[in-house]
């Protein structure tokens, strides 16, 4: 019944003929998550089954997948409780039950609680990301929630069927007898600490948020420290560049001039005897220039076609993009 459902309660009664509570058969179910402790990985997972089943003579409850822990804490809390519970209600063996789950659900936050404490005070020494620890956690965190928010709805339905009871077993006075007062204000009691744990529950988990936010905000700010000194290499190197390119276009005309003069255009005689020194130029100086000039011009012109092809074809591949007509 209902085997892989994180919680559910349920009940069955019969009455005689004048009215007289004859049977009383519960069902419910509670999951709890607890974490392993001391930087230990894991977790164990208990998926808890009871029925209960009372009559006017005897009463009992079989308690299906419980722990060894579980186990022992409710037999200690049935030598603290039982004298001061009354036996013949049909919720009386609840009480004891009912105390045993809020102190597993209590072990439960509090192990996600410690460990969440034990990122906090480690911020400054542990490895900041570390996310899959804090996202291991966070999901750990958030299954204690919610099985802890499914037991406080299952032993709501409990305790208002401890009311409904009550009020159709009253005794001719029309008040509700003292035992089922009792049983009802021990169930109320056990609902409001639940209630506070899962307060606890929901702080434990918003707590390791912030850890998981703080992590990335201290990686986003080493990144971005990193960009920034990466930002004023560039300036560097750029200021490098420049600095090469002003010295080299300073140089560049000296060294054309150098180059042409030193063709076999141009002539220079040295002084000798009775003779000056002279300079004299090729009169086929001219063919210089007939090549130098037209490929001038076409390297100029094959890279400025280059540029414009490139130009129209990123134009044409945004008007496709735009229209969707590129192929998924």
């Amino acid at each position: 019944m209902y085997r892989n459902s994180n919680g559910f309660f349920s009940f069955e009664e019969s009455f005689d003929k004048h009215g007289n509570l004859q049977s009383y058969d519960t069902i419910f179910r509670v999951l709890v998550k607890v974490v392993a402790q001391n930087n230990m990985p894991g977790y164990t997972w208990h998926e808890m089954t009871f029925f209960s089943c009372w009559n006017p003579t005897r009463s009992f409850i079989l308690c299906i997948g419980i722990p060894p822990s579980f186990q022992i804490a409710l037999q200690n809390t049935l030598l603290q409780m039982w004298p001061g519970i009354p036996p013949s209600e049909p919720y009386s063996l609840h009480v004891p039950l009912v105390e045993t789950i809020v102190a597993m659900q209590e072990l439960s936050v509090w192990s996600v609680r410690d460990v969440v404490r034990d990122i906090e005070k480690d911020r400054q020494t542990r490895e900041m990301h570390n996310f899959l620890k804090l996202h291991d956690l966070a999901r750990h965190a958030i299954h204690s929630f919610e099985s802890l928010s499914v037991c406080i709805e299952t032993l709501g339905a409990l305790q208002q069927q401890v009311l409904d009871l009550t009020s159709k077993t009253k005794q001719g006075s029309g008040k509700p007898t003292e035992a089922s007062y009792r049983i009802r204000t021990y169930i109320d009691a056990q609902i409001r600490m639940l209630r506070n744990l899962l307060l606890r529950a929901q702080s434990s988990k918003e707590r390791l948020q912030n850890e998981i936010a703080l992590a990335y905000n201290i990686i986003a700010q080493g990144d971005s420290k990193v960009m920034t000194d990466l930002g004023k290499s560039a300036k560097d190197d750029t200021t490098t560049m420049k600095t090469i390119a002003v010295v080299t276009m300073a140089f560049l005309p000296p060294t054309f001039i150098s180059a042409i003069f030193s063709t076999s255009f141009f002539n220079f005689t040295p002084e000798r005897d009775d003779y000056a020194a002279t300079w004299s130029v090729s009169h086929k100086f001219w063919i210089y220039w007939v090549f130098a000039i037209p490929l001038t011009g076409l390297t100029m012109g094959v890279w400025l076609l280059h540029h414009k092809l490139r130009g129209i074809k990123r134009r044409t591949w945004l008007s496709r993009l735009t229209k969707g007509l590129l192929p998924k």
